[in-house]
């Protein structure tokens, strides 16, 4: 079972390229084992995103008790493990919220986490806001990227070349090793791209 840690501030565009990658995982799945299941991390009591993903189809767990990296680890620890224990599922999705470190996600599961095959951190970044939000929030937007193993960025149809020249060059100064990944979720993510950002 592959986790992937699915991040990125609010609004950056998780759900919108969630949804996405899920309907690819979900057409290319073989036959005979479960491709998939997303967990929703909500920090208030109504989950509305989860809301949007089970009306398209995927299975969907919501998980409410707080912040997947800090009050709610021991609760995602006890849900993947049953997950996994009972499902097995080819891969767990899991939408932090908009606050969350991934990496401190990464160390709990590694610590605490039973069978699965890889623990990987996708940080979605959103081009239009990139120095609105670095600017407002330095350091999360920095420990959020800087333990990502992909990084895609959002909203490049709402930018000039340059200034999407701008947010790749500060990415990788802040994450010299992620895989880069320059998307609109509006206009539609080519189906290589989830290929590699799944690899």
């Amino acid at each position: 079972m592959d986790v992937l840690i699915w991040g990125g501030f609010l609004g950056v565009g998780k759900t919108s390229l969630l949804m996405d990658c899920a309907h690819y995982v979900v057409d290319l799945a073989p036959p005979g084992k479960t491709p998939l299941i997303i967990i929703e991390n909500e920090i208030g009591e109504v989950g509305i995103d989860d809301k949007v993903l089970q009306a398209e189809g995927l299975q969907v767990r919501e998980l409410f008790a707080g912040c997947c990296c800090c009050q709610a680890g021991a609760a995602l620890t006890a849900t993947l493990n049953e997950i996994a224990a009972k499902i097995d599922p080819n891969r767990v999705i899991i939408e932090t919220t908009g606050i969350a470190i991934p990496t401190n996600i990464v160390d709990l599961l590694l610590q605490y986490g039973k069978g699965y095959d890889s623990v990987k951190i996708v940080l979605i970044v959103d081009a239009e806001r990139w120095l609105e939000l670095h600017d407002m929030l330095p350091v999360m937007m920095e420990r959020q990227i800087s333990g990502a193993h992909k990084v895609i960025i959002n909203k490049v149809d709402l930018v000039t070349d340059i200034e999407l020249q701008k947010v790749i060059d500060d990415v990788q100064t802040l994450n010299g090793r992620a895989a880069l990944f320059p998307v609109s979720a509006k206009l539609g993510v080519p189906r290589p791209v989830w290929r590699e950002v799944l690899s």
